[in-house]
Formats: structure tokens, C-alpha cells, sequence
């Protein structure tokens, strides 16, 4: 017993490895975007506006980070990921834009209406962090339900041919 929690305490006291983590939420019809930008010290949120001369704001800021939760995110493998995930059945939707940036490597991912284990729940721990009102839209239970009766998508592992 005391030897797993000596573990347990050792590895939650290594350091976490520094990323970026920056998931833009966009509203096309209004013609803005919201941009969640997480490191592994830090969150920020930035208003942004679409229409030309129309100038970005913060929003929000915060350092106070569920550490055991940012780990898992500085974790995941950028070389393990696609470039796109798409249900096929729905054309508009749930749409997000995720750029990471890890040891010198940069991928931008999109997801359509598509849950994707390793990085939809960085949607759920940005939502955890922040107050009710900047919370992005995200329905876990709803997107796999469609995803289970789609069964269609399309997954794009590089853009260059």
C-alpha cells in the first residue's frame, strides 16, 4: 500500500512536458471564433472577430490547472494524429479546429462531428476550468451516437499528396 502511493506521488510530482494546445471554436454564421489556448501552465481565451479590422480580445486567463489532466493532454503523440475527422452525414455542426505544438512539432487537426478519444476531452477539461459562460458547445454522448449511425467518415492523415 505505501509503495504504490510513494509511486503515485513521485509521478505526479514530475514535471509536466511543456505544449500548446490551442482549440478555435468557430460560429461562421456570426462571423467570429473563439480561441482556447492551453499550455501546460496556462489558459487563455481571445475573442475573434472575422470581419475585417475587427480587433481580437481576451476574454479569460487562468493558471489554476487540473495538473493530473494537463499531464494526460502533454502526453498524447502529435505524430498519432490525422489531419482531419469527418462524419460524412452532417455537413455543418460541431466543427473544431485543434493546432498542438510539442518538442518543435507543429499539427493542426480538424474534427467534423467526429469524437475522437485523445483530444475531444480537452474540450470537456477547458470546460472544467472555465466559467459557464465561456464553455464551448460539446455533446460527448450526442456525437457518438451519430457517429454509431453514420459509420461513414473520412480521415485524412496528411494534406500534401
Amino acid at each position: 500500500m505505501s509503495l504504490v502511493l510513494i509511486f503515485t506521488i513521485s509521478c505526479n510530482n514530475k514535471p509536466i512536458e511543456p505544449f500548446e494546445l490551442s482549440v478555435a471554436d468557430y460560429n461562421y454564421s456570426l462571423a467570429y471564433s473563439v480561441l482556447y489556448n492551453l499550455t501546460n501552465e496556462k489558459l487563455t481565451i481571445t475573442f475573434r472577430g472575422e470581419i475585417e479590422n475587427e480587433k481580437d480580445s481576451a476574454l479569460y486567463s487562468t493558471t489554476d490547472l487540473p495538473k493530473s489532466e494537463i499531464r494526460k493532454l502533454s502526453e498524447i503523440n502529435i505524430d498519432s494524429l490525422n489531419v482531419l475527422y469527418s462524419n460524412k452525414c452532417i455537413d455543418d455542426g460541431d466543427i473544431k479546429s485543434f493546432s498542438f505544438n510539442k518538442n518543435g512539432i507543429s499539427k493542426t487537426i480538424h474534427l467534423e462531428n467526429y469524437y475522437h478519444a485523445e483530444l475531444s476531452p480537452a474540450i470537456e477539461i477547458i470546460n472544467g476550468i472555465v466559467p459557464e459562460k465561456y464553455k464551448m458547445y460539446f455533446d460527448k454522448e450526442d456525437l457518438i451516437l451519430e457517429m454509431e449511425e453514420c459509420g461513414e467518415f473520412q480521415i485524412v492523415k496528411s494534406w500534401e499528396k
